[in-house]
């Protein structure tokens, strides 16, 4: 993504090179056309940490809109704080922000600005984040969908109008993307398609395949693996959300997708997937905690907030990547790599004009140019080759190639640099 936004502002807008170095759109993988308007902040910081910065900004500035959303619901300040508070402490949102950077992530923050101004009736600034949100990964358009169809319900009917557009417009940008413009940028169909071999092998043969077979979404929803991803994403806040499962609407795409699928990485909740759903498990609690206190008026709200502050700070232990979890994500600052900043000081001197193969963990340090191959792949074509962490058949078969000499090594960090740039 850091060379997709690099190509950007170098003009060659939404272009990147996959793992073997041929020269694509952005879109041969995903839609996430927010990469384009992030492009501007590299004239201020050409680096990936800038993503990453923005990433965590952004889903910071999410807890903003949960307590806005919290104090027009509840009418409750302290409840609206807790609830920004347990946003902020949420397991699932502290992993999507440490998974590196993806634009789906920053979702979780337009959907929720989405939402409040849904709410508000400030039907165009909710529009302007329905759109960020839909231009943040394909499927959120169907996400996007379901806030026009919220609007069929209002009373005034130039609303009725504008929620029929959204619904309509939303889900055909989602059938164009899916069925046309990422086909036809792939050479074949999007290759998540695969992770729902189970129930079709193209996306129409899936949509049927689940509605003719209830009984396998049902069976696959209840095997171990997904009901512990909808015990951790659903755990942090109480297990609320069910006394409010109309605003969990929204988050039914994304659930599906990731229940369904027979990539196990998509019903966890260490990755980017949850980014989605996590804004309307949050709504729905907030929903379900102004219906109990309505139903059962004698309740006190300090109970509320121990409660929930119980459930969150457990899970947040449990599950949570914080260091003062039971298994916290500390790996950067115990397990340094050696020699750091000498081999970062090498890798910023790498001319722009260098093609480079490199293995997965040096892609992103490299990645501002227009070629990177990723090892294994480039070997033989990459003016310049680069280890971290030994590969010894690849690494041996390049000590034998006469067009490549080894330059540097230094551990496990190892340079071949082709003999005629020498």
């Amino acid at each position: 993504m850091d060379q997709t936004v690099w190509n950007t502002i170098n003009g060659r807008i939404f272009q990147t090179s996959d793992d073997t170095g041929q020269i694509i759109s952005r879109l041969s993988y995903h839609a996430d056309f927010l990469l384009i308007l992030l492009s501007p902040f590299y004239f201020l910081w050409s680096h990936p940490k800038m993503l990453l910065l923005a990433q965590t900004l952004t889903l910071g500035f999410g807890s903003v809109f949960v307590y806005l959303i919290s104090q027009n619901i509840l009418k409750n300040k302290n409840l609206a704080l807790l609830f920004g508070f347990l946003f902020l402490m949420n397991p699932a949102l502290q992993f999507t922000n440490l998974y590196d950077f993806h634009a789906v992530a920053l979702a979780t923050t337009t959907l929720l600005a989405s939402f409040y101004f849904l709410i508000k009736k400030r039907y165009l600034p909710m529009v302007i984040f329905l759109i960020l949100s839909g231009i943040a990964k394909e499927e959120i358009w169907v996400i996007t969908s379901f806030f026009g169809i919220a609007l069929l319900f209002q009373k005034i009917k130039q609303i009725k109008l504008l929620g029929l557009g959204i619904a309509f417009i939303s889900l055909i940008i989602f059938g164009c993307l899916m069925l046309y413009a990422i086909p036809q940028n792939l050479g074949k169909q999007h290759f998540a398609i695969s992770y729902f071999s189970d129930f079709g092998n193209s996306p129409i043969e899936i949509i049927k395949g689940a509605i003719s077979s209830p009984q396998k979404i049902f069976l696959t929803i209840f095997e171990k693996d997904q009901l512990n991803y909808l015990k951790q994403i659903f755990l942090p806040l109480g297990f609320l959300s069910i006394f409010s499962p109309l605003y969990l609407i929204f988050a039914i795409p994304d659930l599906l997708i990731n229940l369904l699928s027979n990539n196990s990485q998509l019903h966890q909740i260490y990755y980017q997937y949850s980014a989605a759903i996590t804004p309307f498990i949050f709504i729905s609690s907030i929903f379900s905690v102004k219906k109990i206190l309505k139903t059962f008026p004698k309740i006190s709200k300090l109970y509320i907030i121990v409660y929930l502050l119980i459930f969150t700070l457990f899970s947040a232990y449990f599950y949570g990547p914080m260091p003062v979890a039971k298994n916290p994500n500390l790996d950067m600052f115990k397990r340094p790599q050696k020699n750091q900043q000498i081999i970062e000081k090498f890798l910023s001197k790498i001319p722009e004009k260098y093609t480079v193969a490199a293995t997965n963990n040096l892609g992103s340090h490299l990645s501002q140019r227009e070629i990177i191959y990723t090892i294994p792949y480039g070997i033989d074509k990459a003016d310049m080759v680069l280890f971290l962490r030994e590969r010894s058949e690849l690494i041996n078969n390049l000590k034998s190639n006469k067009n490549y000499s080894e330059v540097l090594r230094i551990d496990d960090f190892i340079v071949f640099k082709k003999n005629n740039l020498l």
